[in-house]
């Protein structure tokens, strides 16, 4: 299990993150991303976190010792 951090005054809206795990987060009305749950099983947050440009997105474990 992963609990997903996004820090939205980071975030620019690239989407990358989207892209790569899109059923794990989203663009909101505003453009920036947010998780869809705060937890998820979905290994794809890892690269998805790896990949913001920004490093907005944080991904933790079920220890909540940060992975991503």
């Amino acid at each position: 299990m992963y609990r997903i951090e996004i820090d939205r005054s980071l975030c620019s809206g690239f989407g990358s993150c989207r892209e790569l795990a899109p059923t794990s987060v989203r663009l909101g009305p505003d453009g920036l991303a947010e998780p869809i749950d705060a937890e998820t099983d979905d290994a794809d947050v890892l690269e998805a976190a790896a990949s913001c440009p920004m490093g907005a997105m944080v991904v933790l474990d079920a220890n909540g010792a940060q992975v991503a």
